[in-house]
């Protein structure tokens, strides 16, 4: 690899890490924010391998930050979503993830404990189909694919919020999008919504029916597109908006009611950074920095996300087509 590409790949890492800035009240394996791959070639896979950081060292009660820092959460995640585009109108997307989850509790005056998760967390299978230019709507569904009912050093099961998977599945709509402005070609306008529908958990805790909150995510953005010698590179900033149901259980074992501390609405802040090594390979990395947040009850929430990965294009068609007219 060249010294001038090198040199950008280790830019754009540096430039992820040290520019500090989501689920919620979970820090959970980020399925919904990192699903849906870009418009490929007919005949064409693409791959994004990629891993996610997810701090939550911020504790706030409603709109209200606490001056406390007793409960921390980090999420590690690595992230595998594999496409193949059917034709022009139809393509499938499917994700798989591996997570890492840690909580750590400092009470004043006692001793602090650490829980620490690691699995296969769950996937999804998306069905894609683009009805217009680069607009493209789908359907999915979560696969239960991930442990619910691991336990910790005392043999205690561990809450809904620190295990790898969920034990549902869910429902996924998922919509995105982009329109180049007619003044200059390489910016475009962007968005993407996605809800998320679950299902039911039926032997939580070994007994117990758990259900996280319904999701609703809108991300609408601009990027543009800059050649720096014979570098290319995607800059792109957006806002995100999440809002998340409380989830809910029969702990009472009588009815369905509301967990106490899940559930709110975020703002987050999504500068990016993309760099093109070339039409087939290309480096990405965003950062989501935490604007607003209204949680309900007391909550440890995002203090920032950090997503780095690989997307490799390959079409064995193209390669075919150009060995036959080479001939």
């Amino acid at each position: 690899m060249r010294l001038r590409q090198f040199t950008a790949i280790l830019v754009l890492i540096l430039t992820g890490w040290t520019s500090q800035a989501q689920t919620c009240c979970s820090g959970g394996v980020p399925l919904t924010g990192n699903l849906g791959l870009p418009v490929g070639s007919v005949g064409s896979w693409q791959f994004s391998l990629s891993y996610d950081l997810n701090v939550l060292n911020t504790l706030k009660d409603g709109t209200t930050v606490l001056d406390d820092d007793t409960r921390k959460r980090i999420t590690n995640s690595a992230l595998i979503e594999i496409g193949y585009t059917f034709s022009s109108r139809f393509s499938i997307d499917a994700f798989f993830s591996y997570v890492q989850q840690v909580r750590e509790l400092s009470p004043i005056g006692q001793l602090g404990t650490t829980n620490k998760t690691n699995g296969i967390g769950d996937g999804v299978l998306l069905f894609k189909y683009r009805f217009y230019k680069n607009f493209q709507a789908g359907i999915g569904v979560k696969l239960p694919l991930g442990p619910s009912d691991l336990r910790n050093d005392i043999g205690l099961r561990l809450g809904a919020d620190l295990q790898p998977g969920s034990g549902a599945s869910d429902l996924i709509y998922w919509l995105s999008g982009s329109q180049p402005f007619s003044s200059r070609k390489s910016m475009a306008l962007s968005t993407t919504v996605i809800y998320r529908a679950t299902g039911q958990n039926d032997s939580y805790l070994g007994q117990q029916i758990y259900e996280f909150g319904n999701e609703f995510q809108a991300i609408v953005g601009v990027g543009d597109r800059f050649l720096i010698g014979s570098m290319i590179f995607d800059p792109s900033i957006s806002l995100k908006y999440r809002s998340v149901r409380p989830d809910r259980t029969d702990a009472d074992n009588t009815s369905m009611n509301d967990v106490p501390s899940t559930g709110g609405k975020w703002i987050f802040l999504r500068p990016a950074l993309t760099y093109n090594i070339n039409t087939d390979l290309s480096i990405q990395s965003n950062i989501e920095l935490p604007l607003y947040a209204k949680l309900v009850n007391t909550q440890v929430t995002p203090t920032f996300r950090f997503n780095i990965g690989l997307l490799i294009s390959l079409n064995p068609r193209k390669k075919v087509n150009n060995e036959i007219t080479n001939r």
